[in-house]
């Protein structure tokens, strides 16, 4: 059994993380008694301090150090002030939202129960899915948007903005979190989704500019998941167009101004032939070739998150136990078998 320790729960919460024995025979915990005989150790950005880290002198020499987070480097670094130049080269892994990082964690991974993207997916694409979500729009307000960062980063202040000009514009916009005051709480939980599917628009705008694959819920789970088309700032196209089904999203930057996307937006209102256009990825179930962030039971599992570290530690316990028997063999083979025949022989004259 391979053991994954992380190292300290994420934010004070110690979430459950089971992995599919599809991946391989993997194990989490959060017990430190395991720390020197774990697999790899897990350390969240928020414990990368050296008067936090697992002493690295106590670490076994085929155990990976995975560097973990899921913020964008301005919230960690200027929000936040954390650098972490000086711990050297003391990580063998970064695992976070990023597709080039080792470990790539896709934001709903964490997501639980049924959803687009996670487990038997088959029953949530179909036509009928999809005249169901239209069928429970209204007219207004046309698009829902929730923040709780008023300003604390660069991108919070411009999403500000932002949505000031759409509101100026003409767009009616309801608005909900903790930039909005008391009586403006965000539906959590199973009430959301009924909360959300009235609304024709999400403003999945994020919190950081031109982030790489820094996507967070509120394209994910905010919009997609929950039968809104959303409206997206914040990433660059490219990496969007990466991540998002194709045609599922309208991008801010594709407008000359707000004016204009405001106006687009209601034409949309007005037009329902074009506006289902957006819900025609979810009209039937991708292929693994055609998206690859969609789970399909057990006919195919995403190779992402906590399932990728768990094969890639599989793959290398593999590949010492590999080199190992080579070593054996070589050895078995060389000069010693023939020193160690020789001298059977001489102990042993009469023996086969």
């Amino acid at each position: 059994k391979i053991i994954i320790l992380f190292w300290k729960p994420l934010f004070g919460r110690y979430i459950k993380i089971n992995i599919d024995r599809k991946c391989g025979n993997c194990e989490v915990t959060y017990d430190t008694n395991h720390l020197e005989t774990s697999d790899a150790v897990v350390i969240h950005y928020t414990e990368a301090r050296k008067d936090s880290l697992p002493d690295s002198a106590k670490r076994h020499s085929n155990q990976m150090y995975v560097f973990f987070s899921m913020e964008s480097p301005f919230a960690v670094s200027v929000l936040r002030g954390m650098q972490f130049d000086s711990l050297g080269p003391y990580f063998n892994w970064t695992m976070n939202y990023r597709r080039d990082s080792d470990i790539f964690f896709p934001v709903f991974e964490w997501f639980e129960g049924a959803n687009i993207f996670n487990g038997d997916t088959s029953a949530q694409y179909s036509p009928k899915v999809v005249q169901n979500i239209i069928s429970q729009k209204v007219s207004q307000p046309l698009a829902l948007w929730m923040a709780g960062n008023c300003g604390s980063t660069q991108g919070a202040k411009l999403r500000m903005q932002l949505v000031d000009e759409l509101e100026k514009a003409g767009l009616l916009i309801e608005k909900r979190g903790g930039c909005f005051g008391t009586g403006k709480t965000a539906p959590r939980g199973e009430a959301y989704k009924p909360f959300a599917v009235k609304f024709k628009f999400y403003l999945s705008f994020e919190n950081a500019v031109h982030c790489r694959d820094y996507i967070t819920e509120k394209l994910w789970k905010n919009a997609l998941d929950s039968g809104l088309v959303p409206v997206v700032w914040g990433p660059k196209r490219q990496d969007v167009e990466e991540l998002a089904p194709k045609g599922s999203f309208i991008f801010y930057e594709d407008f000359n101004s707000s004016t204009d996307l405001v106006q687009y937006l209601k034409y949309l209102d007005q037009n329902e032939t074009a506006y289902i256009q957006y819900f025609n990825w979810r009209t039937k179930q991708p292929s693994p070739d055609q998206y690859k962030l969609v789970e399909h039971g057990v006919d195919y599992k995403r190779i992402s998150g906590m399932c990728q570290m768990c094969k890639m530690l599989t793959e290398k316990n593999k590949s010492k136990f590999s080199k190992i028997i080579q070593s054996l063999d070589q050895w078995w083979t060389g000069s010693e078998r023939k020193e160690c025949l020789s001298t059977t022989t001489s102990l042993h004259p009469q023996s086969d």
